[in-house]
């Protein structure tokens, strides 16, 4: 016989374990560099094996998708939502959803990329 807390606690656990979203940090060529647990549960890959690489190993599209991104002179800041396909560590594709904006911070320019899995929803 269970308690009314087991049943609570399973009532409030996910039915699935997966990271829908994640984000990345571009330098001004495209480079990862930031790439933390939630990119590496959403494409598989290791941390220490992205940093660096150029985004398109993670989102093929990338280079299409960004020409739909806001261009430089866009003021205030904002989020272009895309559709692209992603690839995953073990070679299948999925669909997501990718916020891109790009940002400059003491005259560096940075691209921050929000990606949502659209594949897997609850």
């Amino acid at each position: 016989m269970t308690d009314a807390s087991d049943k609570k606690a399973r009532k409030f656990t996910p039915k699935q374990t997966y990271i829908p979203y994640t984000a990345l940090t571009l330098d001004e060529d495209y480079h990862v560099c930031t790439y933390g647990d939630a990119a590496s549960t959403l494409f598989g890959f290791p941390e220490i094996s992205m940093l660096g690489k150029h985004v398109s190993q993670l989102l093929p599209d990338f280079s299409q998708g960004r020409a739909n991104a806001p261009d430089r002179q866009s003021a205030p800041p904002q989020f272009k939502n895309v559709r692209m396909e992603a690839r995953h560590a073990d070679g299948n594709t999925f669909q997501v959803m990718v916020g891109l904006r790009q940002d400059y911070l003491h005259g560096t320019c940075r691209h921050l990329v929000l990606i949502r899995n659209l594949e897997e929803r609850q």
